[in-house]
């Protein structure tokens, strides 16, 4: 049998680097076949694209023992030219392809270097701008588009070249809920459809899960389990490197079929089973605390254009307080990110004013803000200075003038919150996305900020390490720092923040505590946000007795677990 892709005890190690990035791989992919492939950040995913697609070793210099074939061309001996008329690939870092000056020129670029007719072109930009949720974006210029709207644009231009093979590494990372199931759905119908093969790299399970052929999970460059979907749910978990979905781990836990990936299908086989009682709890507490009164942000009639583009921010008017835990909510280029420049003086309001710890921020200067105020980009490399992660720690602190006799001290102190004690002698260059968007919040951390504002603080990392970074940020909030989030992942905002808002199209919509937006369907629905199956179960038992702050795993587990034992008479 012919493959579309096969890996032959291929080995990868980077220039410089001390051990292999890819072990010993074997792969053969079928044409057709849709893969999920996925393992923890570093794992070696990324690596293994960019084999596929000649970037490894053509342009990531370092020695590639093995051989890949895809389509039955070597790719060490192919020109990556050839080797892109074949393999399409979205980057982890969409922005680091953007190449053109509109979005209508990057959809178009693909074909036109592959020597498609100009009507087909036409239509092939027609057809990927409106998969993409991207028609009336044409005339917009790819880098001032929000983080996600930088990922659908990139995916887009990969469409409309219509290669024989998909590799897409994390597409769905920087999406909003509902984008995350749209442009999924455009990604497995287009390649159903067009009988192409498939890869995708990713951490966000609970919607690619039901939709592949098959898992691949790899762990220190090499691949550990690779099989069915169904053998990746009856093989478990793998402790640090996979986690089956929450809903699938319930299954497991209670006995039901662990191919349920949808909280009502869970609800309904359990309730069958054993029919569920009510159970009085009410005297649980919600764990979260309340913030002061007093407000360490406040922006007031906000306005704010960027050139030539439709009004970014529209009237914003938000205080935020002195120890909250806030998070921000919102499609794709809703006014997130740019609401939140305004607070460290990266932007100016056109009109109104910003005052931040008593300050008026226009007459400011940012790098005074800068010492009481950290702030973590959306993309890493937008604010990682240095080539070595030690230097990189080093940067903020001899910037600030801190007494070097606390460097090592501070830096030893923010590694290890992020986990990342064990690469401080690292170069910059080895590190994954994920691993780059720790040290960028680290290196923050070393400076001790009284503010803290994070712009989607999840991207590219594995669910153990998302819940880590959350668990870091909820304990620096218990420390008196108050903490700003921007992120897509409703779940833990819902666990970890006491008060959310939600913009859209630069317009605050909604400023109130999480729990009652939880509650509200309709405007989670008009803000493409939609809940996770864990959260969607627990609001599915708040009729059995339930609290209607249940969000965490661990929370709705046991309180299942109190409705089975009186439901079975314990």
């Amino acid at each position: 049998m012919d493959y579309d892709i096969e890996f032959t005890d291929v080995s990868f190690r980077y220039a410089g680097a001390t051990k292999d990035a890819l072990q010993a791989i074997n792969l053969k992919v079928k044409q057709g076949e849709i893969i999920l492939i996925t393992g923890p950040a570093g794992s070696g995913k990324t690596t293994l694209c960019s084999c596929i697609n000649g970037l490894a070793p053509h342009y990531h210099e370092g020695e590639l023992k093995g051989r890949v074939t895809v389509r039955g061309h070597d790719t060490k001996h192919s020109r990556i030219g050839k080797l892109a008329s074949l393999v399409g690939m979205v980057f982890q870092d969409p922005e680091s392809q953007l190449v053109t000056s509109t979005v209508l020129d990057e959809v178009a670029f693909g074909p036109e270097n592959l020597g498609v007719p100009r009507a087909e072109i036409d239509e092939r930009i027609k057809e990927a701008l409106k998969a993409t949720r991207l028609s009336g974006y044409e005339e917009r210029e790819p880098h001032f588009l929000s983080g996600g709207e930088q990922q659908t644009c990139a995916i887009a231009a990969i469409y409309s070249m219509q290669p024989e093979v998909y590799v897409m590494d994390e597409p769905l990372s920087n999406l909003d809920p509902s984008g995350r199931i749209q442009v999924l759905q455009v990604l497995i119908d287009v390649a159903k459809r067009r009988k192409k093969t498939l890869l995708i790299v990713e951490h966000a399970l609970d919607e690619v899960l039901p939709l592949v052929d098959r898992v691949i999970i790899m762990d220190h460059g090499r691949i550990i389990r690779d099989g069915t979907v169904e053998d990746a749910m009856v093989g478990g978990d793998i402790p640090n490197v996979f986690t089956r979905p929450g809903i699938v781990q319930l299954a497991d836990t209670f006995g039901l079929d662990r191919m349920i990936f949808s909280a009502e299908k869970f609800y309904q086989e359990l309730n069958a089973r054993t029919p569920l009682p009510v159970i009085d709890i009410s005297n649980q507490p919600d764990p979260r605390g309340t913030p002061s009164t007093k407000p360490v942000i406040e922006l007031k009639d906000v306005h704010f254009s960027y050139p030539n583009q439709p009004p970014a921010l529209r009237g914003v008017n938000l205080t935020v307080y002195e120890g909250e835990l806030l998070v921000i909510l919102g499609r794709n280029g809703s006014g997130k990110t740019t609401m939140v420049r305004h607070v460290i003086g990266l932007l100016q309001p056109q009109q109104g004013s910003v005052h931040v710890l008593g300050h008026d921020v226009s007459q400011t200067p940012t790098y005074l803000l800068a010492q009481e105020v950290g702030f973590c980009f959306q993309n890493p490399n937008h604010q990682i200075v240095s080539f070595n992660v030690r230097e990189e720690m080093l940067f903020g602190l001899r910037a600030h003038n801190i007494d070097p006799a606390e460097h090592e001290e501070r830096i030893r102190r923010a590694l290890e919150l992020v986990d990342l004690m064990d690469m401080i002698d690292a170069d910059i260059f080895s590190l994954g996305k994920g691993q780059k968007q720790r040290l960028a919040l680290a290196s923050i951390l070393t400076l001790n900020p009284k503010i803290l504002i994070i712009d989607e603080p999840t991207t590219g990392q594995d669910p153990q390490m998302t819940r880590e970074i959350f668990e870091v940020l909820k304990r620096l909030n218990s420390m008196g720092t108050t903490v700003v989030i921007i992120t897509h992942n409703i779940q833990h905002a819902a666990a970890y923040a006491q008060r959310a808002i939600i913009m859209n199209t630069g317009e605050i919509v909604f400023d109130g505590p999480v729990l009652r937006l939880i509650m509200r369907a309709d405007i989670l629905n008009a803000n493409s946000l939609t809940l996770p199956d864990v959260t969607k179960l627990a609001l599915r038992l708040r009729d059995h007795g339930i609290p209607a702050w249940t969000f965490t795993y661990e929370q709705l587990e046991n309180f299942i677990k109190l409705l089975v034992e009186k439901s079975n008479g314990n």
